[in-house]
């Protein structure tokens, strides 16, 4: 259960005085040009393993602390593209929004799922693929994955990851281990694996993975019964592919 904290408004408000003494009496000329602003923002979470806080909005500024991954702070306002941080020790300092991820807004949105990039249908390469698995199922005398979409948004997500920041590995240096991003990204399971390729074609992409004994077990595993394809070009391999599997 998380622990709810009521700060007296009073003291916000000291905290904010007390900064912005800081920015534009001793910093006024490294600061220039950026400007003390609220945001809708009320805490994040550390994504990178240590993060520096400093007194200003650059790392030319001098370092005060450090925070490491998955440490929640309290955000005061921003500046520029820096957040202003209530640590737990009552300090304030500033991170860079980088390595962070939204944890709470002051506003939550609407609980309607608006979509985005990584949802809608399927691709005719995702769908293939997903042909592929059910095929090898079939021949093994096993029911068909079905499809779940908020699955496939994970599997996306993470196939874009491994892509973007050229890496080949089950534990995402964002995201962390695939467990840790389904529950991250709200996905109930039972049971949950992961296969990652990286190759030109489904085909032969689909080919590698059940010529691979421990990745065979994820595709012909009577344990899961739903199935999320991610595919993304990439410059190493031609593409990248990511099946997920859970049980419900």
């Amino acid at each position: 259960m998380k622990r709810r904290i009521y700060k007296p408004k009073i003291m916000l408000a000291s905290l904010v005085i007390f900064l912005l003494l800081i920015f534009f009496t001793t910093n006024v000329s490294t600061a220039k040009g950026l400007i003390f602003k609220w945001t809708n923002v009320k805490q994040v979470e550390i994504t990178a393993n240590k993060l520096n806080v400093r007194v200003g909005p650059s790392t030319s500024y001098r370092k005060i602390s450090t925070v490491s991954r998955g440490d929640v702070l309290d955000v005061l306002g921003t500046l520029g593209s820096w957040y202003v941080i209530h640590m737990k020790d009552g300090s304030v300092g500033l991170i860079s929004s980088t390595y962070t991820r939204v944890n709470a807004y002051y506003n939550p949105a609407p609980t309607t799922k608006e979509p985005d990039k990584y949802s809608g249908n399927l691709s005719p390469e995702e769908t293939l693929m997903i042909n592929l698995i059910n095929a090898e199922r079939k021949s093994a005398g096993l029911p068909a994955y079905k499809l779940d979409m908020e699955l496939m948004r994970v599997a996306r997500i993470k196939a874009e990851d491994l892509s973007t920041h050229k890496y080949f590995s089950h534990d995402s240096p964002i995201y962390g281990s695939p467990f840790k991003m389904l529950s991250d990204f709200s996905v109930d399971y039972k049971m949950a694996g992961e296969n990652i390729a990286g190759n030109s074609t489904v085909e032969s992409a689909q080919y590698s993975l059940i010529s691979s004994s421990s990745h065979k077990l994820n595709i012909l595993s009577t344990d899961y019964n739903y199935v999320g394809i991610g595919i993304f070009d990439d410059l190493r391999y031609g593409k990248v592919f990511v099946q997920m599997f859970i049980q419900k």
